[in-house]
């Protein structure tokens, strides 16, 4: 093709003009960041609910009953001082001796009780534990992760006075990443394991299988503030724990984008232009397959580029390209000298090795000589 003269941007003007073009736009963006301090709180509060199961508060429970003497298992002080102030259960009096035969007494029979608030307390917590457990470990996952899916397809037509012009582009773009959770060099899903074992071992101690049979009612919110727990340091992480998981709200976050769309907007606008410059570009190949004109062409690209940008922000001044323009180029050369100290770095260590080498057959030479 002879090179163009100076209606080439007349052409140009015809080549958008006479444009038929379309843009299929396709996105599949889906990304999922799990929160785990869930985990990180139980595997926290664990130790310290462990500390109370292995030593639980107890009380004595005295059970008074007024019984057949013969069936009392012993007389105390109190069944004493009782039989004195009931003196309807005194059979008989002795008058010469002073012995009292009394026909029934009060019998006190002391047991210990796990039953105390703060035992229910720690009871309760274990079962919402473990539901609470259960719930995160369905709700949650061991990675997060994004996946960031962009097709676009664009087909483009035109006539340049005798030139048809096709146009066919096709972008696939794929960009994800997974991060994995570890602790201590446990996966999440060894820790999963080793909390789960901790949760169910609690529901075998003495404490818990006690209170289970009793079938004791569960302590509710609020908790009381009795002196163990305001004051146990193990209960009050046992109580830090009980609000989390009555105040929890999940964290965790999920975006979901699904787009497959044809654009006739500002993005097919810029595609087109792009076709444009392309096409510019095309004009260097010659007859004979070289390529002419080269400062020509890039004169036109950059005035089109220039268009371009005026076109999608008409506020840019001319410092502001004068700015820009300098910006990258600098950029530009920096990156170019960079990479320049890379290869010389090769070549120079390339030939380091190469005169060591020709050094030591020398040696060996003069050696064998």
């Amino acid at each position: 093709m002879d090179n163009y003269n100076d209606n080439d941007l007349n052409k140009d003007d015809y080549f958008l003009s006479n444009m038929n073009s379309t843009l299929n736009v396709k996105r599949d963006y889906e990304k999922m960041e799990y929160d785990h301090e869930w985990l990180e709180k139980l595997e926290d509060v664990i130790p310290y609910i462990d500390n109370i199961l292995r030593n639980p508060k107890r009380f004595i429970v005295n059970e008074e009953e007024v019984v057949k003497v013969e069936l009392a298992r012993r007389v105390t002080v109190e069944s004493v001082i009782h039989l004195t102030q009931h003196t309807n259960l005194i059979q008989d009096i002795d008058k010469k001796t002073g012995d009292v035969k009394p026909s029934k007494i009060l019998n006190i029979n002391r047991e210990e009780s796990l039953d105390t608030y703060e035992n229910r307390f720690i009871y309760t917590l274990i079962n919402n534990a473990r539901n609470f457990f259960e719930q995160r470990v369905e709700a949650s996952g061991d990675k997060s992760y994004y996946l960031d899916k962009k097709n676009t397809n664009y087909e483009a037509n035109t006539r340049v006075g005798t030139e048809v012009v096709k146009v066919s582009l096709t972008i696939h773009a794929v960009d994800k990443n997974v991060s994995g959770m570890e602790e201590k060099g446990l996966s999440y899903a060894d820790r999963l394991k080793r909390i789960k074992m901790q949760l169910d071992g609690f529901t075998g101690t003495e404490l818990y299988q006690t209170l289970s049979r009793l079938h004791v009612s569960p302590v509710r919110s609020p908790i009381r503030k009795t002196n163990v727990i305001l004051k146990n340091p193990n209960f009050r992480k046992a109580e830090e724990l009980w609000n989390y998981i009555q105040t929890f709200v999940s964290k965790d976050k999920k975006e979901y984008d699904k787009k497959d769309y044809f654009d006739n907007g500002a993005l097919k606008n810029q595609y087109n232009h792009a076709a444009l410059l392309a096409y510019i570009a095309n004009r260097v190949i010659g007859k004979n397959g070289s390529l002419d004109s080269e400062s020509k062409i890039i004169t036109e690209m950059i005035q089109r580029l220039i268009e371009n940008i005026l076109d999608s922000d008409s506020s840019i001044t001319e410092d502001d390209l004068k700015e820009t323009f300098n910006k990258q180029i600098q950029n530009i050369k920096m990156r170019n000298r960079e990479k320049a100290k890379v290869i010389f770095n090769i070549f120079d260590d390339r030939f380091d090795r190469e005169i060591k080498f020709i050094e030591q057959g020398i040696e060996l030479f003069n050696s064998e000589v």
